[in-house]
């Protein structure tokens, strides 16, 4: 048999490394295999501990043969974990045609390399398959076979082909914008299982450095499968101990190794739908946060001792004590709501807001809405909280994006409870019109004006996305919440949007008082759940709240509306599952 080298990347554990050596080299076909062995260099500042735990894992990869030749490349620099393995894989790979990966966390069965290299010469030729895994957590029961395939690629412990790992994509914005293209984020994320788009976007970001995660996006673009044992043949240790991508190990406490050689058959290449329901099981079980109501009543909790209690919203909206019928109309799409419609890029509606604001920052108003004055300040209560709690949980830092913010009327309702001890930077995003003007004649030391989101998220270190009355003005009110997704902000605040009491969404055309200014548009009232659910999969809910006293709208005889807000969390995922 022509056998695959081995290439296993350490770093700064000793011990786990000479845990991994030694059951390495207990494989049946250790003494005939290449072991090729990646020592990675010290970061810079790195401590005397870490400095002499490194030189003890490079006298220990020195220390014994632990294969029939060994090869060991040190690094006098630290390249990273993802880095190593990237360029590790493909030097070897590109010698021999195929290779065999571990990291230094991970414990081989003795059937290990039997099991890697029948597979790798079994399914040479077979393109679909893009690796080999070896560690499986979620099939085990005696209905499974003994090799299946799912789409993930395994990173503790696998292999693969020069011909497949040429499809490794470095640029993760790249998989991103090809997977959201493709209509394949919510089979990425295994249907809402596990958030593995939010590991791509934080790859993005630059929070997390996972070769893993772009692996696994590769091979759900290119519509490719990985063939794993229904017993394990490796065993991660390296949970809690140190190592990069640490964590609770909830996914291989309960590992057994197979006690006998895997016999590798072929069969077709092909997802068994009932490995995949297993998967999908298995994922959320392991990986599932807290329940929301246990998230909110921490947060309810934690307020109560921070801030005065969340009473009566005091926030008044334009549109309070206004006679029904403002919004009118079940219209089939877009196109016909706004054929008959004005908009919000009337010139006469900019200058109105322009003035009304001047008079807000120069101190001869309390407030403004929609170019609306106030005599006293129309506070918003539970946003005011949430951003206070924010702020201190941040290390008294507050930089938000207010998405179609107008020229700042939330930053000028709120500014004045946030105490000066606080950091704040309120970035809007809204058309070029009300930039231009925003940054030329309202801006100050905290206020700043952007034409994107993309150009704001560039620009600043926003880690809050606030939407308040804006999503039901968007012709695409979904497809824009996919796209601010991606972004990954820390929270997003939702604030005065319309809701209905009914199952569908519901577009209606809002008339506006000719006493505030002349004009209409199209105006969505969304279904709660699905508007929710839309968030669900990324975001965890930690508060909803009323976010206006006008109480019921009527649209008709059977259908009512009203206005809520709601506070999103990102999910916190465990990243120990790719390096």
């Amino acid at each position: 048999m022509d056998l695959a080298p081995i290439v296993l990347f350490v770093y700064n554990r000793p011990w786990h490394t000479e845990q991994t050596l030694n059951a390495l080299a207990a494989n049946e076909l250790a003494d005939e295999s290449i072991l090729y062995i990646y020592s990675d260099g010290p970061k810079n500042g790195a401590s005397q501990d870490v400095l002499k735990n490194i030189k003890k894992t490079r006298e220990l990869i020195k220390s014994k043969n632990w294969c029939k030749e060994v090869f060991i490349i040190e690094s006098e620099v630290n390249k990273g974990l993802a880095n190593s393995v990237v360029n590790g894989v493909t030097e070897v790979v590109n010698k021999h045609g195929k290779v065999i990966v571990l990291e230094d966390d991970i414990v081989t069965s003795k059937y290990f390399l039997q099991y890697m290299n029948d597979a790798l010469n079994v399914y040479s030729d077979e393109q679909k398959v893009l690796s080999i895994g070896a560690l499986n957590f979620f099939a085990t029961d005696k209905r499974v076979s003994d090799t299946f395939f799912i789409p993930i690629p395994d990173c503790w412990g696998w292999a693969t082909w020069k011909d497949r790992w040429q499809l490794f994509e470095p640029n993760p914005q790249k998989l991103l914008n090809r997977l959201r293209e493709n209509g394949l984020i919510s089979k990425f994320n295994l249907n809402g299982a596990y958030n593995f788009e939010s590991m791509l976007i934080d790859q993005i970001k630059g929070n997390v450095n996972s070769w893993a995660i772009r692996w696994q996006a590769v091979a759900y673009l290119e519509n490719k499968l990985s063939l794993y044992p229904r017993y394990s043949v490796t065993k991660n240790i390296g949970f809690g101990s140190g190592g990069t991508h640490g964590g609770e190990d909830k996914f291989t406490r309960h590992i057994k190794f197979a006690g006998k050689k895997i016999i590798v058959e072929k069969m077709p290449v092909a997802e068994d739908p009932g490995i995949i329901k297993k998967m999908v099981k298995g994922y959320r079980k392991t990986t599932q946060p807290a329940p929301v109501a246990k998230i909110k009543l921490k947060v309810r909790q934690y307020i109560k001792y921070l801030l005065p209690p969340i009473a009566t919203l005091a926030y008044r909206s334009i549109r309070q004590g206004k006679k029904t019928g403002m919004w009118q109309g079940d219209f089939a799409n877009w196109d016909a709501a706004k054929k008959n419609c004005g908009g919000y890029d009337d010139p006469i509606i900019l200058e109105k807001t322009k003035n009304a604001i001047l008079k807000v920052k120069n101190g001869e108003a309390a407030g403004e809405r929609d170019s609306v004055l106030f005599d006293t300040v129309q506070y918003n209560w539970p946003v005011i909280n949430f951003l206070l709690k924010i702020a201190i949980e941040n290390n008294r830092q507050l930089s938000l994006i207010d998405f179609g913010g107008s020229l700042g009327s939330s930053y000028f309702q709120h500014k004045n409870e946030i105490p000066p001890s606080i950091s704040l930077a309120w970035n809007v995003v809204e058309q070029k019109s009300y930039v231009d003007v925003g940054n030329k004649e309202i801006r100050d030391g905290h206020l700043n004006f952007y034409y994107s989101i993309d150009e704001a998220v560039k620009k600043t270190n926003a880690h809050i996305l606030l939407l308040s009355n804006v999503i039901q003005y968007l012709e695409k009110p979904y497809e824009f919440i996919s796209n601010v997704l991606a972004y990954g902000f820390e929270y997003i605040i939702i604030d005065t949007t319309a809701f209905i009491d009914g199952q569908e969404d519901r577009l209606t055309i809002q008339t506006v008082p000719e006493s505030i200014y002349k004009s209409t548009y199209p105006a969505w009232f969304f279904n709660n759940e699905k508007f929710v659910k839309t968030f669900s999969v990324q975001y965890a809910m930690l508060h909803q709240f009323n976010s206006s006293v006008i109480g019921t709208e009527y649209l008709d005889e059977k259908t009512t509306g009203y206005w809520r807000g709601y506070i999103f969390k990102i999910k916190k995922h465990e990243y120990a599952a790719l390096p």
